[in-house]
């Protein structure tokens, strides 16, 4: 594979990886950032509190505004009584929570002296 289709599919990798990440909250929010997800829940950052607040839709069936604390992965609902996920609310894990192996990305190769066709 030549350096060219080695940054074609490179690109396309990138591609794909960002278009994947369109059901995910902002990694880096602004206070006050708001976001509307794919279940059409309503979500505003608190930059002060490290926290999303989440707005449910009707359509989801949560009562009341429960909170997400990125840094811990942790919920509390609008009483701050600490609570699992909401299991109508589907979140993708954020790039900081997936496991990073130490490893190339496409592998190791092996060149060989030989003359190439």
């Amino acid at each position: 594979m030549d350096k060219r289709h080695f940054l074609i599919a490179a690109m396309c990798l990138m591609t794909l990886a960002a278009c994947t990440q369109k059901t995910e909250l902002p990694e880096n929010p602004k206070d006050q950032e708001e976001y509307r997800d794919s279940q059409g829940n309503s979500w505003i950052y608190n930059a002060m509190l490290m926290r999303w607040a989440l707005m449910p839709s009707v359509a989801n069936g949560l009562t009341g505004t429960h909170y997400y604390y990125p840094q811990s992965g942790s919920w509390t609902d609008a009483n701050g009584t600490r609570v699992n996920q909401p299991s109508s609310v589907k979140m993708a894990p954020s790039s900081s929570a997936k496991s990073k192996s130490s490893g190339n990305v496409f592998g190791t190769t092996r060149r060989s002296s030989g003359v190439h066709a």
